[in-house]
């Protein structure tokens, strides 16, 4: 069961293409690329540097065990394929379109023949697997030690926020809310959407706003913050109680990764 939207405005449906960091970098030199390798990005602090708020423990398991067992199942998946990933984004936005390679050495093609395409098996992989090494990816990114960055979003980030939510205390509020109505295991986003509009959203299991064909279309778009709602993100430390968990997260919060990601969803060369 998926949550509903936070917004105060009407959507009006149009398409989102995930940011690929090749053709990024190509027609914006300003802006850094976002794309997700297929491999696991260091951390850019110690384990135990998001204490009190959280726990080394948690943040090794979480990283070493669950991201990294993620990210082998999803090479597994992506091996037989034959499929050349250089971001794994770029995969989310059309996983039951996705054509297999030919490789020669192995098929032989009939001429008119239609295009090979990901069985059942593959395409829900590909979105459990490539779904979870993204959300990961991104949810590592958004954290850093509390009192090393600003303190709350700044800029452009800060005023389009407080444009659709009336202020940073009723966005966070409102985040942290979907996030406590959210049924089960799953993910919270704050998401730009090809509209232009910013939106709070929650969803289940390994999904995110990049999965066009998945997830609601006032919900799809280019997410520029993410919390994890899988216990396992939690538990040691908070037992049930999510509430504190996300009231603790809130103060370590890398402002600055979202106000570059706000930054490269809105800029002309995203693609």
């Amino acid at each position: 069961m998926r949550n509903s939207t936070v917004t105060r405005r009407a959507f009006v449906s149009t398409g989102f293409a995930a940011v690929t960091g090749a053709f990024l970098a190509a027609e914006e030199q300003v802006v850094a690329p976002l794309g997700v390798p297929l491999h696991q990005e260091s951390l850019a602090f110690d384990f135990d540097a998001l204490e009190p708020h959280l726990d080394a423990a948690t943040l090794k398991l979480h990283y070493s065990k669950h991201h990294g067992d993620i990210l082998e199942k999803l090479k597994e998946t992506l091996q037989p394929l034959n499929l050349k990933v250089g971001n794994v984004s770029a995969l989310m936005t059309n996983i039951p379109r996705l054509v297999l390679p030919i490789n020669p050495r192995k098929t032989m093609v009939r001429m008119g023949g239609p295009p090979a395409k990901l069985s059942a098996e593959s395409q829900r992989d590909l979105r459990q697997y490539g779904g979870a090494h993204i959300n990961h990816t991104a949810f590592w990114r958004f954290l850093a030690p509390a009192g090393s960055g600003p303190a709350g979003p700044e800029g452009k980030v800060a005023a389009a926020i407080v444009k659709e939510f009336g202020g940073i205390n009723e966005f966070k509020t409102a985040f942290t809310e979907a996030a406590m109505k959210h049924f089960g295991s799953g993910w919270a986003f704050l998401v730009y959407r090809p509209d232009g509009r910013l939106v709070i959203t929650t969803m289940k299991n390994e999904d995110n706003p990049l999965m066009t064909d998945f997830v609601k279309p006032e919900e799809q778009g280019r997410f520029i913050l993410c919390l994890d709602l899988w216990e396992h993100s939690y538990y040691l430390k908070y037992r049930n109680d999510r509430r504190k968990y996300v009231e603790a997260w809130w103060n370590v919060v890398n402002w600055n990764s979202v106000s570059r990601s706000y930054t490269v969803a809105t800029s002309r060369g995203r693609v």
